[in-house]
């Protein structure tokens, strides 16, 4: 191939991903935070009494018109904006009692699909396994997923015991936070302090450097529920920097009897009990082994504190083990064994003399009709794409399918195939198993195909328009494929995959060719050879993605 000919077919496949990229954040930049501005009225489901909400650590205090609090609300973005469901995130109210425990859940806002949120909701199994439960207790909780809408509802719990994990670094018992003043006490060269990433909750001990030099840890709200003689305590720990050192303690504040916490701050000895030792050591002390005495005349208050210290410690041990690598987060489910599957049989179809053979392909079709539309019921669609390219991908929880959207994007990039369309799509499959079924076919003329031809590009459009301008447009209502999953289908997807079904006994592939704009995404990309060039659906491409890059808010 000449040099200059090598640069141009280079330059066109480099331009159309590089336009592709820019589509996506034409869509990602218009799509803001989910959370909403949250009113009493939409929280007295919960609190029928509910009169004024109030910020408080983070969440919303629920009072009634006495001043009385009732519980507090809060919701999960932005925190859990980052946790994809099948196409996005969801938004949901979190409401809580008096006591921290879950009254229920609501979802306010979400990005993913209609079909699959709405068999969520319907599921109220799903929530009440949240109810009556404080967060600590909720912290080895290992949720059920929704059948037929998996990915949303195992990402709407994921996202509650995110919220509710961040939520339980605030203390509704001790609201209020540790001091510089109270650290300097304990840590003369104190001069700063700052919230902890690693650590929730904690904060780090800056001197007049800069330089880190402890950790402030409190055991709120982790003691919250360790009861002395008669009530819980709050008590700070002054750690090493990495949090894996006790340096000392010192009580914050008490419900217990005042007189018994005045005989354990007057204890030095006991107040140095855990000095020196490690988070681990402390998580699974046994006082009676490790000689731990108790304050006479305050055992229980004592012994209280010391439990507390223990309950912390051991939640600090649970947050190092959280701080995994990205790969350590990669969640494997039988459906990515299945798309790895899929995706090594559609590399053989599409590179081997099998696809020569009929009995082959009959039996890769079945395959892709069974399996991949009806048992696994995941395939790419404008609802995914669109919904992706607005929120971000859910590379921890279906690396599997997005390896199939990989394939899909860019194989006829360079290998010039459509390789999902022709060897991956269950719905293009069924399209083939049933071409030139009956005598009687309509091929329509050169200027009605041209004509029906154009529908998926004006389909593709009217897909980015919405993304990109959050119109109230449902884009898996434009195609087929959620009828393959018969619990979250909508009327409008059975209709176009009955419809394009029965077109395509008498016209090959009716649907591919004259409906799909998923379909039109991977056309757009395609490189077809060493003639291909700039045409007019690279110009037409081009001037929708500038229009909406000046014009979508962002």
């Amino acid at each position: 191939m000449p040099t200059t000919l090598r640069w141009k077919s280079t330059a066109l496949r480099l331009w159309r991903v590089g336009l592709l990229a820019l589509a996506v954040l034409a869509i990602r930049r218009s799509h803001p935070s989910a959370a909403v501005a949250l009113t009493v009225d939409r929280v007295r489901d919960f609190f029928p009494a509910a009169a004024t909400l109030t910020a408080q650590n983070g969440m919303q205090m629920v009072k009634d018109e006495s001043g009385i609090t009732l519980g507090h609300v809060m919701q999960t973005s932005p925190e859990a904006d980052d946790i994809i469901g099948y196409s996005g995130p969801t938004n949901t109210l979190i409401a809580l009692d008096a006591r921290g425990k879950v009254l229920g859940l609501r979802i306010l806002s979400s990005g993913d699909t209609t079909d699959h949120l709405a068999e969520v909701i319907s599921e109220r199994s799903f929530f009440k396994q949240f109810t009556g439960k404080k967060a600590a207790e909720l912290a080895d909780l290992q949720p059920q997923a929704v059948t037929g809408a998996t990915l949303t509802s195992s990402a709407i719990s994921e996202g509650v015991l995110r919220r509710l994990g961040k939520s339980a670094t605030a203390s509704l018992r001790f609201p209020d936070a540790i001091t510089l003043d109270e650290v300097k006490k304990m840590e003369p060269r104190a001069a700063q302090l700052r919230e902890s990433k690693s650590h929730p909750g904690s904060h780090e001990v800056l001197d007049e450097k800069g330089v880190v030099i402890a950790l402030a840890v409190r055991t709120a709200p982790a003691s919250d529920g360790t009861v002395g003689y008669k009530g819980p305590s709050d008590t700070f720990m002054l750690m090493d920097t990495s949090g894996t050192t006790l340096r000392g303690i010192a009580l914050r504040r008490s419900y217990d009897t005042e007189q018994y916490v005045g005989y354990v701050t007057g204890d030095p000895a006991f107040l140095k009990t855990f000095d020196g030792m490690t988070t681990e050591k402390i998580a699974h002390i046994d006082f009676n082994a490790a000689g731990v005495e108790g304050v006479s005349g305050a055992t229980q208050t004592s012994y209280g504190i010391a439990e507390g210290v223990r309950v912390r410690a051991e939640a600090l041990l649970k947050e190092q083990e959280a701080r995994r690598s990205w790969w350590q987060q990669i969640r494997w489910r039988w459906q990515d064994s299945g798309h790895a599957g899929i995706l090594l049989a559609a590399i053989v179809m599409a590179f081997t003399p099998l696809r020569g053979r009929a009995w082959c392909r009959l039996l890769h079709h079945v395959l892709l009709v069974v399996y991949g539309g009806f048992i696994a019921g995941e395939m790419l669609s404008q609802g995914l794409l669109a919904g992706w390219a607005a929120h971000g991908t859910p590379w921890r929880t279906a690396h599997g399918l997005m390896l199939l959207a990989a394939v899909a994007l860019l194989g006829p990039v360079f290998t010039s195939k459509q390789l999902y369309c022709h060897h991956i799509c269950p719905h293009g499959a069924l399209q083939q198993l049933l071409v030139r079924r009956l005598r009687w076919q309509w091929s329509p003329s050169k200027k009605v195909d041209a004509l029906l031809s154009k529908i998926p590009f004006m389909l593709l459009g009217l897909v980015f328009f919405s993304a990109a301008f959050a119109l109230p447009v449902n884009l898996n209502a434009l195609e087929p494929f959620d009828a393959y999953v018969f619990r979250v289908a909508g009327w409008a997807s059975m209709g176009i995959a009955i419809g394009g079904v029965l077109f395509s006994l008498f016209t090959p592939l009716a649907y591919c060719r004259y409906g799909c704009p998923t379909g039109a995404v991977f056309k757009l990309l395609r490189f077809t050879g060493d003639a291909d060039l700039f045409g007019t659906r690279d110009w037409l491409a081009a001037l929708g993605v500038a229009f909406v890059l000046l014009l979508a808010p962002g």
